[in-house]
Order: C-alpha cells, then sequence, then structure tokens
C-alpha cells in the first residue's frame, strides 16, 4: 500500500514517512511498518537516513536519464533476442499483453489520474511479454529492474497526459506488428523510438525548466 501511494504520487518526492501517521492511515503497527519501510529502501523508493526516519525517495533528471539510457541499451537487445526464439507460446503471450494493453490506452483520456496505475501493469505487461522469451535470465532481470525504477516518473506523467493516447496506441501497434511479423531489427528500433519519445515527453512533464527537444 506504501508503494502504491509512491507511485502513484500520493505520497510526494522528499515527503517525510511518520510512522505515527503511518500506523494511522494503515493500520498496521511500527514493527511490519519499519520492515515494508526497509524494503522499499532497498528498492529506493524510500531513503533511511539514520535514526531520523524515512522520506519518499527524490526523483531527479539525472537518475530518470540514466535509467533511460540503460533501457535503451538492454530491452532492445532482449527484444531481439526473443523474436529470434520466437514461438506460437509466446506470440500469444504477446496477443494477450497487446489486446489488453490497448483496452486501457484507448480510454487513458477519459481518466488519466484513476487508470494511471492500470495502465502501467498493462504496460509492463505488453513490454514484459515482447522480451520474456531473451533466453537470458540476467538480461531479463536487469530490465525489470529498470521497468520498475522508472514506474514512478512513467505513473506521474502518464496522470498529467504528457504523452497523448494516440500516441502511445500507435507506437505500441508498431512495435507490436513488428514484432509478430519476426522482423527483430525494425521491433528492436521502434521500441528505441518508442523510449525515447515517452522519455522526452515525460522529461517535458516532470522537469519542465530544463527538459529541451
Amino acid at each position: 500500500m506504501i508503494r502504491e501511494d509512491i507511485l502513484s504520487g500520493r505520497f510526494e518526492p522528499g515527503r517525510k514517512l511518520l510512522l505515527d501517521h503511518l500506523r494511522t492511515q494503515y493500520g498496521f503497527g511500527s514493527s511490519p511498518l519499519r520492515e515494508a519501510l526497509s524494503r522499499l529502501a532497498a528498492d529506493r523508493l524510500v531513503t533511511a537516513k539514520g535514526q531520523k526516519g524515512y522520506w519518499v525517495a527524490a526523483i531527479s533528471e539525472d537518475e530518470f536519464t540514466d535509467i533511460t539510457d540503460m533501457r535503451l541499451f538492454l530491452e532492445p537487445e532482449a527484444l531481439e533476442r526473443s523474436i529470434e526464439r520466437a514461438t506460437l507460446d509466446w506470440e500469444s503471450g504477446v496477443v494477450a499483453a497487446f489486446h489488453r494493453l490497448t483496452r486501457v490506452e484507448g480510454t487513458l483520456d477519459k481518466a488519466p489520474e484513476e487508470l494511471s496505475g492500470e495502465w502501467e501493469r498493462e504496460n509492463r505487461a505488453f513490454h514484459l511479454a515482447l522480451i520474456e522469451n531473451c533466453g537470458s535470465p540476467w538480461l531479463l532481470r536487469f530490465v525489470l529492474v529498470l521497468s520498475e525504477q522508472s514506474e514512478r516518473y512513467r505513473r506521474q506523467a502518464v496522470a498529467r497526459l504528457a504523452v497523448p493516447k494516440e500516441t502511445l496506441l500507435a507506437e505500441h501497434k508498431a512495435i507490436f506488428d513488428a514484432a509478430i511479423a519476426r522482423n527483430a531489427g525494425l521491433a528492436s528500433e521502434l521500441l528505441k523510438v518508442h523510449i525515447k519519445n515517452s522519455a522526452r515527453s515525460l522529461a517535458r512533464s516532470l522537469f519542465p525548466a530544463s527538459a529541451g527537444d
């Protein structure tokens, strides 16, 4: 529950997480709350400062850029490998994930704040379905860690409609079509374009003072 409140932006970056307030809000005692906060600190969503307590981790343009660069380095490689090893089971998974994603994406403009969490789940599921056939557990693990770290940035920007739903639909459809056609090189390049375009739009929304074209 704390993770969701951080990812959704209900707990803003830099906010101190007071145990008394958390006990009242969630109905749990201090011990399970400290355990939860320690786990979130390990996931870099919370910052622990010695005996002073816990804070929601800050967001920064430098971190977002670093995460994006690493996604561009690893995720297209995972996608190419996944398509090269394509099976009917893999294709069925991609088709199902794409269908679920487009259903959410098509209505995203009607209630972006309420749907941002559902969109994030389906978006991650689609990207995972594309690459999970890559054959490398370590490569898959690294990509998933990057996806988790970038979720807080995506959720806040999607809630603000930083990327128009038409753009998301078009880019996901292009990647899907190339993947189903077994065109690994094209799918990889389209994924790079998608990551770059989304990152640029998200940066404009989250860091308007310094984001540029």
